[in-house]
């Protein structure tokens, strides 16, 4: 069993693992506002209206009701995750390809998404970063986000602070300085 020092507590926490954490809640951030926008400006389910709707019913549901009314919130709440999750993939493939390889967020803490090995092929590197994408897209949808927990988790397990869906994609996040 691997005890824990002080070194290695400071190699588990390294400037572009914060870096990557803050850049991660800037863009979360951004798209709850792009959320926001698109549930007020659309009229699509939202989870401030899904919760609303789940108190609504349990206030009027008798118990034979019970089942249709947990159907219902249930079908709201699918669809205002899929939608959520759909606008963030939007989100991140636009952003990362309008600003040559950063999201918002990463752009903020200088931060690039770049090619493992920094070859220089440009179309491989769009449809690697859609790739990336494409499978946190997929893991938050098919297995509501345990999978991508553990990619993030994994940024602790290599010294390059690769996450699961940098490594299939071959991608790296890297300061914009190194890269």
């Amino acid at each position: 069993m691997r005890i824990l020092t002080m070194d290695s507590k400071k190699n588990i926490i390294t400037q572009i693992r914060l870096k990557r954490m803050a850049a991660f809640v800037t863009d979360a951030i951004i798209v709850s506002i792009l959320l926001s926008i698109v549930y007020k400006l659309t009229g699509l389910a939202d989870f401030p209206g899904v919760f609303t709707k789940m108190i609504e019913i349990q206030k009027t549901m008798s118990e034979t009701g019970t089942q249709d009314a947990t159907v219902e919130v249930m079908a709201l709440f699918n669809q205002a995750f899929l939608q959520s999750l759909l606008i963030w993939f939007c989100y991140d493939i636009l952003t990362t390809l309008s600003l040559r390889g950063s999201t918002i967020g990463k752009m903020f803490f200088r931060l690039k998404l770049t090619h493992i090995h920094h070859k220089k092929g440009l179309l491989a590197f769009v449809l690697l970063m859609i790739v990336r994408s494409f499978i946190k897209f997929l893991t938050m949808f098919l297995f509501q986000g345990i999978p991508f927990l553990l990619s993030v988790i994994s940024l602790f397990a290599n010294q390059k602070s690769l996450a699961a869906h940098d490594r299939i994609a071959r991608l790296v996040v890297a300061n914009k300085v190194d890269v």
